[in-house]
């Protein structure tokens, strides 16, 4: 198998700097040394264990996706930025023709998936990496579609809790809500 080149954006985050640790101690991945940020970030680079990554700001990446992509050739993004800007870097890797795993949740997920189904890159577009949730998900959507209103009358409360500094509302709970909507539950209380 050949080494698959990753772009990680979003440092200095907290999610896009736990998948740099995890690309850097995999021998499948290859990290490439630049990162798509926000206009707030000051600094020009940051270091995660022993890579130094090039951070590059939105007035920035136009200039710079010309020079990666000739220096790099084909790469997979991934993106762990901010809500506000989820879905005008889906349209920027579209427009690049770089293929993408989208995990920054808040942006319209389907107009990103119109424009993809309408391309030929690849993505993955979700509002949670883990396994095991994912799974949960789609029990639950099964559930919605094949037992509309069973619980019909009954009240639920949801509780999310989430890494503190988190930007948005969780993509997770906004799925699983509309699950149980569909289910037929009342809510009484949503608890973030």
């Amino acid at each position: 198998m050949n080494v698959i080149k990753v772009m990680v954006n979003g440092l200095p985050g907290k999610m896009a700097t736990n998948v740099v640790e995890h690309v850097i101690t995999d021998d499948r991945f290859e990290l490439i040394s630049y990162s798509l940020t926000g206009p707030e970030t000051t600094e020009a680079e940051t270091k995660v264990g022993w890579a130094t990554i090039t951070l590059i700001r939105p007035d920035q990446r136009e200039e710079a996706i010309t020079e990666i992509l000739k220096k790099e050739k084909q790469f997979i993004a991934v993106d762990f930025t901010l809500p506000a800007v989820a879905n005008s870097n889906a349209e920027f890797y579209w427009n690049h023709n770089i293929p993408f795993v989208m995990g920054t949740t808040g942006g319209d997920k389907k107009v990103m998936e119109e424009m993809i189904f309408g391309s030929r890159i690849s993505a993955v577009i979700a509002p949670n990496m883990a396994k095991q949730v994912v799974v949960l998900q789609s029990a639950m959507e099964y559930m919605s579609l094949c037992f509309p209103d069973l619980f019909k009358e009954y009240s639920l409360e949801i509780k999310e809790s989430h890494q503190k500094g988190k930007a948005d509302t969780s993509g997770t709970v906004k799925a699983m809500i509309e699950y149980f909507v569909k289910l037929g539950f009342l809510f009484l209380k949503i608890k973030f």
